[in-house]
């Protein structure tokens, strides 16, 4: 959670606990508040689908459904509804 950058700290998008790197697509600059407060509210070896879970089941207006899903999966559930298929046709 250190690495200050005027005012603001390098956050792993995928944390190290669970294999993130230290690629720049990795890591976002957040104000060290915002930081601190992920940290607090989501333990840093927490995968997102328990993060998701925290959020609806503590945070969320319970009309709404905060989902984490991986991009592969997402698009092939969008080709999947829309009829589409990934072979040529």
């Amino acid at each position: 959670m250190s690495h200050t950058n005027g005012g603001l700290t390098r956050h792993h998008r995928k944390t190290k606990a669970l294999g993130g790197t230290t690629e720049k697509k990795n890591i976002s600059l957040l104000p060290r508040k915002k930081h601190r407060a992920w940290h607090l509210l989501f333990p840093g070896d927490w995968p997102p689908e328990r993060i998701a879970k925290e959020i609806n089941d503590v945070f969320l207006d319970p009309s709404y459904q905060f989902i984490a899903i991986r991009k592969e999966e997402l698009c092939e559930s969008s080709r999947l509804l829309s009829g589409s298929s990934s072979r040529s046709r």
